[in-house]
């Protein structure tokens, strides 16, 4: 067990690559904080995690709101001590051309993926900075590394994920902490499913059409599973990767290569 008896704060538990890595971590001997805004898929995921879930707590969290993060870090100090790996995994996708795309929807992108990132970090870096050591991972997605075809609101912020990870491995490298993110490619998750279905139907061609034209982006030929992804984030967690900070771990099944 790599990471037996550390404790793990990990958004964005509640489906997909959340609920993936969660299990993974469960596996590997990891005390669990678990955070999400959908109640009832993470009560699954605590289900599913049999025998771990004397390790692990669930709290409802919206990530949008600085109060409840702050929250949920102080908690997790209050009960543990500490924190020695942090997951920013929790994100959305709202996809269209940016003529006909509605302010909501941005201003929903912005707020989780880039502004409820910012909040997960804020306020788990001075506990990371007290106690000098630990691992902050962030989810940005192959969207940070390429255009897609409607997705310019998604992608800038995702890229912004990344920037925003690479300057706070500097900051934190004084202090021990390192910070590395995660791009995954087309994965197989709730969130991936939607973006699909709403460029089908926008199109006027079948979920599978798309779906098909998802796969041929990667070289693979294939959606990675969300366990895939949660190796690459265990890794990350983990002294393995020990001489790793400010690095983007693409898992992206070749799609950046072409």
């Amino acid at each position: 067990m790599r990471i037996k008896d550390k404790i793990v704060v990990l958004t964005g538990a509640a489906s997909g690559i959340g609920r993936a890595t969660a299990a993974l971590f469960a596996k590997e001997g990891a005390i669990q904080i678990l955070s999400d805004i959908d109640e009832v898929g993470l009560r699954k995921t605590y289900e599913a995690l049999g025998e771990a879930q004397e390790r692990t707590t669930i709290m409802n969290v919206d990530i949008r709101k600085p109060e409840e993060v702050k929250k949920m870090i102080e908690r997790t100090v209050d009960m543990h001590g500490r924190i020695d790996v942090l997951i920013v995994n929790a994100g959305v996708v709202r996809v269209g051309p940016v003529e006909d795309f509605p302010d909501e929807d941005y201003d929903l992108l912005i707020d989780v993926n880039l502004k409820g990132t910012h909040y997960t970090c804020k306020y788990a870096v001075p506990y990371f900075k007290k106690q000098r050591s630990g691992s902050i991972i962030t989810l940005a997605s192959v969207a940070a590394h390429i255009g897609q075809v409607a997705h310019a609101n998604y992608c800038s912020t995702k890229a912004g994920v990344l920037g925003y990870t690479r300057a706070l491995a500097l900051d934190l490298a004084p202090y021990n902490v390192r910070v590395n993110s995660v791009s995954p490619g087309a994965t197989d998750t709730p969130m991936l499913q939607s973006d699909v279905a709403k460029q089908a139907k926008d199109r006027g061609v079948s979920y599978e059409e798309v779906k098909k034209e998802f796969e041929k982006e990667g070289v693979m030929g294939r959606w990675a599973k969300p366990e895939e992804i949660a190796t690459g984030i265990l890794y990350l967690a983990t002294e393995e990767s020990s001489y790793m900070t400010g690095a983007d771990l693409r898992l992206d099944g070749g799609w950046t290569t072409r």
